[in-house]
């Protein structure tokens, strides 16, 4: 075999290997490992209800409804690789809304938790999911849900953003670390990796964001979220921090400065935190910040 035979096979296999790794990164991306925990809302002293949606394309979404007796309810949304068990800010904040006199409900996202799905779309089919839980939420308790409020974490706070772009039945949003950009955050995800494979995920991210779209028929372009930022229609009260590793906070004002441009009635608090630390740092603030925006707004 001459040398150059030798080499452009190398060149291929290498190739191939590349190809190959880009596609299992890009599985495990649709594909993060289900996060289940063994709290209920009742061991926080709250009564609760274990309630099913079926999405628009037939995936069973599972979650809890906790009712505190109120005509007012907050959906609170998890992010990626998360589920509705989260011990950073889900069980928190179920606790700090129910304390304050909210119903709360809180569904896995496909893909997460005990809901149904292969696969995630990280946001993209997810929007249209809880367009149907709001719908459900609306309809089947409506004298539970006079007002509707949403608060998200991360992924979940990106779909937030999106329901108060879309969705005309939720009075007031709170989004908390949300992406703004889905391949910003991603290249940002894989920089938290060990070298060397961070520098070999890096080199063929475009690939994985390609392998990833059309596996889960995703348009990308839909999660962009700056183009969202003209078309708010409910009060959002954005939450960040300054040392989020994930979001980059000049994504989140800019964000915020072109809807402010546009009139749209929206707030950032920024905090000395990290990625969807905020509620662990700054519990007090936090507490009286959401839960003053929501009253101001589900009165």
């Amino acid at each position: 075999m001459s040398p150059w035979v030798l080499i452009i096979t190398l060149v291929l296999v290498v190739i191939g290997l590349l190809v190959l790794l880009a596609f299992i990164a890009s599985r495990k991306l649709l594909s993060p490992p289900r996060k289940k925990g063994d709290w209920t809302p009742r061991d926080l002293g709250l009564d609760y209800s274990d309630v099913e949606v079926v999405s628009y394309d037939g995936v069973k979404l599972r979650g809890w409804f906790i009712d505190t007796g109120s005509d007012k309810t907050v959906i609170a949304i998890h992010g990626y690789t998360s589920s509705r068990w989260d011990e950073t800010y889900m069980k928190p904040i179920i606790k700090i809304l129910a304390a304050n006199g909210f119903n709360v409900l809180a569904f896995d996202f496909r893909g997460h938790g005990e809901s149904g799905g292969d696969y995630t779309t990280l946001g993209f089919r997810e929007l249209r999911d809880y367009h149907r839980i709001i719908s459900w939420l609306k309809n089947s308790l409506a004298e539970k849900s006079r007002k509707i409020g949403v608060i998200g974490y991360s992924m979940g706070g990106t779909v937030a953003i999106m329901i108060a772009a879309t969705v005309d039945m939720v009075d007031a949003v709170v989004a908390d670390s949300p992406y703004m950009d889905i391949t910003a955050s991603g290249r940002r995800w894989i920089k938290r990796m060990s070298s060397p494979l961070r520098y070999v995920l890096l080199a063929i991210y475009p690939l994985i964001v390609w392998f990833a779209s059309v596996s889960a028929g995703v348009d990308v372009k839909a999660l962009h979220i700056q183009q969202y930022a003209d078309k708010i229609k409910r009060p959002l009260l954005i939450i960040a921090g300054e040392r989020d590793d994930l979001v980059a906070l000049d994504e989140i004002k800019s964000f915020y400065e072109r809807a402010k441009a546009g009139g749209k009635n929206v707030e950032l608090w920024v905090t000395s935190s990290g990625h969807v630390r905020s509620i662990v740092d700054h519990p007090s603030q936090y507490e009286e910040r959401v839960i003053s925006f929501f009253k101001r707004w589900l009165s």
